[in-house]
């Protein structure tokens, strides 16, 4: 009997920001190693967050403004009170005005800013001056110069000498503005101080930490303003061609996603040492990265930046696997520690690059009785990873009612239900039934978001893509987690085998 080359593993699918807590979004503190502790004490492996780097405005975290600077709402204000940095009542005022259910991110902005503020004026000397990874500089850099043109995209600046990245003009600037980009640098080793420790403990508990990486960066981000050449920009700010998919089952119109395009022509000659950089820095971050829209690495879909939607756009030749051997010569044998998000419109071509790359992909149940049906359960192979819904899916009962009463019920002849499926909550019948779907899968890997684990309704959706407000607010209430039968989970693990573990990502 030829030995299994994934061992079976399993994980929950949640944003750091949904973590409960008393500061108006999940924090790296306390309740995050709690849900650490959950998942350990109900036998998952993995805890898949979405991607963690400094959002922009749209509170995205696809559209970041550095590709690799942590986000600061995301910092504990607790540890600067143990850092004395704070006092108890600066940290009582901080909890206040915030809801506990829903992330309000403008006013979370004002009041985070405030306090890292105050904790940063209240330094005796400067505890992160040997943090010093290769982004920091431009990214505190470019960060005091948003916050000095009022948070305006760097394309929008009207000194046209710093929009243009003049060297002159940037040495002046971090003369008269040092202690602003001191600042910034300070909120990064804070981020990265509270970060470690978490990986420190998830590796303690046995959890290991899925990434997510998205194909694209911002054009408003530190690396596009200061390596604009690699990403189709002039000197001003004005982009050839963004990016987006032509329309598809999230949106029959396509979605217009704004993030330029990558000069890959010039990446390549390069030897493709900025996404290196960004690999590196991802692996060295998370045991796992998931990388979004792998189909775009074979062909992409360019949208003229004119164009108001995405229906105009074209396909384009990505690198294909030239990436990627540059990729496994740098950085090793990436089978499994990187995961391939394969899905929207996959040709031929795709499952080609797909399988050179040696990296595995994704199927969704959601999409599963889609289509042909070669993607239902019985065919997903252990080379995979198989959620039942991914943030951008509504949630699994959600999608039950949805369906129309055919599609329902040819659904659940295929997996055998017969019971009650429109009820919800935690231990549900129909979250139960369609765990043991997941769970006895081949795939590798399963991943499980947290509103499915709860049984929760679409309310609580994490993203409707194609839609640029109320996204990425969704939080658990606290305490919701004991309702959980760890029992059942623990039974499940060990029906089917994903219980016997070699830790995978290490």
């Amino acid at each position: 009997m030829s030995k299994q080359k994934y061992p079976r593993s399993s994980g929950v699918l949640m944003p750091i920001t949904t973590l409960s807590g008393a500061y108006g979004i999940g924090v790296l503190g306390k309740e995050a190693m709690e849900f650490i502790d959950f998942l350990c004490d109900t036998g998952f492996h993995a805890w898949q967050i979405l991607p963690v780097e400094h959002t922009g405005m749209c509170n995205s975290p696809y559209k970041c403004i550095s590709a690799f600077a942590g986000e600061p709402n995301l910092i504990d204000p607790s540890m600067l009170l143990k850092m004395g940095l704070i006092t108890d009542g600066e940290l009582e005022e901080r909890k206040q005005g915030l809801s506990d259910t829903c992330v309000d991110y403008e006013k979370l902005r004002e009041k985070q800013w405030k306090l890292l503020k105050t904790a940063y004026s209240r330094l005796e000397d400067k505890p992160y001056g040997k943090f010093n990874p290769f982004w920091l500089d431009e990214y505190a850099l470019f960060v005091a110069l948003k916050q000095h043109f009022n948070n305006t995209a760097w394309y929008e600046w009207e000194d046209l000498a710093l929009r243009r990245h003049d060297k002159t003009a940037i040495e002046k600037f971090k003369k008269e503005f040092a202690d602003e980009i001191d600042f910034h640098r300070f909120v990064q080793w804070l981020f990265d101080k509270q970060w470690t420790e978490l990986r420190k403990y998830a590796t303690k508990r046995g959890i290991s930490i899925i990434g997510d990486m998205p194909i694209y960066v911002s054009e408003d981000s530190a690396e596009v303003w200061c390596r604009r050449e690699l990403f189709n920009a002039d000197d001003l700010g004005n982009f050839k061609a963004i990016g987006g998919v032509p329309p598809d089952y999230f949106s029959e119109d396509g979605q217009r996603w704004g993030n330029p395009i990558y000069n890959w022509k010039l990446l390549k000659e390069e030897g493709y040492r900025w996404w290196v950089d960004r690999v590196r820095a991802n692996l060295e971050r998370y045991d796992v990265v998931r990388l979004d829209h792998f189909r775009g690495f074979e062909s992409y879909w360019a949208i003229p930046a004119e164009s108001e939607t995405a229906g105009k756009g074209v396909w384009e030749k990505g690198p294909g696997m030239s990436l990627f051997d540059a990729l496994h010569e740098e950085l090793g044998e990436l089978t499994l520690s990187v995961i391939a998000e394969d899905l929207g419109i996959i040709d031929k071509k795709v499952v080609k690059l797909l399988d050179n790359s040696g990296l595995r992909g994704m199927h969704v149940l959601q999409f599963a009785f889609l289509g042909d049906g070669s993607q239902l359960p019985h065919r997903i192979t252990e080379k995979s990873v198989t959620y039942t819904g991914t943030h951008d899916n509504t949630t699994l009962l959600a999608w039950m009612h949805e369906l129309s009463e055919r599609d329902r019920e040819e659904v659940l002849f295929y997996t055998g239900y017969e019971g009650d499926w429109s009820s919800g909550g935690p231990n549900c019948a129909i979250v139960r039934h369609w765990m043991k779907v997941l769970f006895k899968t081949a795939s590798s890997l399963v991943v499980v978001p947290i509103q499915d684990l709860l049984g929760y309704g679409s309310d609580t959706r994490t993203n409707i893509p194609g839609t640029a407000t109320g996204n990425w607010r969704f939080r658990i209430r606290s305490g919701v987690l004991s309702e959980i039968d760890s029992e059942f989970y623990k039974r499940l693990h060990k029906v089917y085998y994903r219980n016997d573990f070699v830790k995978e990502f290490k």
